[in-house]
């Protein structure tokens, strides 16, 4: 479960076209859950910041084929493949 939500943020990230201002909010819901967050390039990283409508905050960090961060103030490591395997909000 921890793990589909992160890969849930992930693979909304991955569908966000590249041309998509960083101050823009974006929010999707994933089994009953609304998630909200803003996304800006830093280099070659995408850092993802948001939070779920509970105020669990997260950032994610997406550099080639592995996103890391914190979810909930808990260490988090995945690879966008096992994102993109979750098929989550296509």
């Amino acid at each position: 479960m921890f793990k589909t939500v992160l890969a849930t943020a992930a693979v909304a990230l991955l569908a966000v076209p590249a041309v998509a201002s960083a101050d823009e909010a974006r929010e999707f819901s994933h089994e009953g859950v609304n998630y909200a967050y803003t996304t800006e390039q830093k280099g070659k990283v995408t850092v993802i910041n948001g939070a779920t409508s509970a105020g669990v905050p997260f950032r994610l960090y997406v550099k080639g084929d592995r996103v890391s961060g914190t979810y909930n103030s808990r260490n988090v490591s995945f690879s966008t493949a096992e994102a993109a395997k979750l098929n989550l909000g296509q």
